[in-house]
């Protein structure tokens, strides 16, 4: 394995960028950052004490640094451009969900990396938290997935959402906002999604331009159901308090209740008469488990660079679960119409 760390630029330096440029910085080195608000670059330097070039144009910074990657964390719809610059740059890309606002912008940042031979990461990193990881591990004891169910009703009034965040042609929805992880996570219990059904509610919460409230019904072709239900306009919860699940296996059950520093899981074979209990804990105040997994998806994506050893997340789980939002818009726009995948088949080969 070569020896040299690797160069990386951070494309973004807002709330999330300081939280993933620490564990980046574990396995390489962070030489550059690129936003076009001084504040939030000033603020990055603060809260990392990195040494770095600043820019307020990604282009610049592409042209001038020696970098080998760049992490992007900026707003949703700027991922497909700078992706695509930063392919033609020769530079590999590890960008944070929501891969971008719609399908063909997806298949854009993939194309362009695939004629550059550069890699193309997605951090959907709700898998690799132990007590969802855990889950996954559960499925060959427990006989696979039947049904499972999952609610995010929570009140996002103290998150502050702005700005591109309340604007679907910015940001992708109210899936964007919240369910994009959960989405992903299904996918990885269950496998590829055949077919989306959605609905949405009234609208509660004016600052967004789409319903703050979603019911999205999965059919996987494994032939398990899923529901996954959003809303961000309740009051009684935080985010972090909700994304439990019950999930109905062929040889017993799972059912998990988590919160933001702990998670309890309980399963249970049909063949049982008790039920197993497993406690997840997060030292220091962190989600849990969260740290654990951004750590092994930004080192994977390292040695992918170096040695070619395919990650745990790839470009594909970002793609598909935007396909997924996208046809929920879709279906909901023709009143909870199914609507089947791939949902741009032109686009596949």
């Amino acid at each position: 394995m070569n020896s040299r760390r690797l160069r990386f630029a951070m494309i973004g330096t807002g709330n999330f960028g300081p939280v993933l440029a620490k564990f980046i910085s574990e396995s390489a080195d962070i030489v550059a950052i690129c936003d076009p608000s001084p504040g939030s670059r000033t603020g990055f330097v603060a809260s990392t004490g990195l040494k770095v070039a600043e820019y307020d144009d990604y282009r610049r910074l592409l042209e001038k640094e020696n970098i080998d990657a760049v992490a992007l964390t900026g707003p949703n719809f700027t991922h497909a451009p700078i992706a695509v610059a930063a392919a033609q740059a020769g530079r590999h890309v590890f960008c944070e969900k929501t891969m971008a606002p719609t399908v063909a912008d997806c298949w854009k940042m993939v194309r362009a990396c695939e004629a550059a031979k550069v890699k193309l990461m997605v951090g959907q990193k709700r898998r690799l938290r132990p007590p969802w990881a855990r889950m996954i591990q559960l499925l060959e004891p427990l006989g696979g997935v039947a049904a499972m169910s999952i609610t995010g009703y929570f009140d996002a009034r103290p998150d502050d959402f702005k700005g591109w965040w309340t604007r679907e042609s910015e940001s992708g929805g109210v899936l964007a906002l919240s369910g994009v992880h959960e989405l992903d996570w299904m996918r990885a219990l269950c496998g590829d999604v055949e077919a989306v059904s959605a609905v949405v509610g009234p609208q509660v919460d004016q600052r967004f331009d789409f319903s703050d409230s979603i019911h999205v019904m999965l059919r996987f072709r494994s032939g398990a159901i899923g529901f996954l239900g959003v809303s961000l306009s309740y009051p009684l919860r935080r985010y972090r308090q909700v994304y439990g699940a019950e999930i109905t296996c062929r040889l017993g059950g799972m059912r998990l209740v988590s919160s933001f520093h702990d998670a309890d899981l309980y399963w249970k074979l049909l063949a049982e008469s008790d039920e197993h209990h497993e406690r997840f804990e997060e030292p220091g105040g962190d989600p849990v488990g969260a740290n654990e997994a951004l750590r092994k998806e930004t080192r994977e994506f390292v040695r992918w660079i170096v040695d070619g050893t395919e990650p745990c997340l790839t470009w594909r789980e970002g793609l598909r679960c935007v396909e997924i939002i996208e046809s929920a818009r879709c279906s909901a726009k023709q009143q909870g119409s199914w609507i089947t995948l791939p949902l741009y088949p032109e686009l596949e080969s």
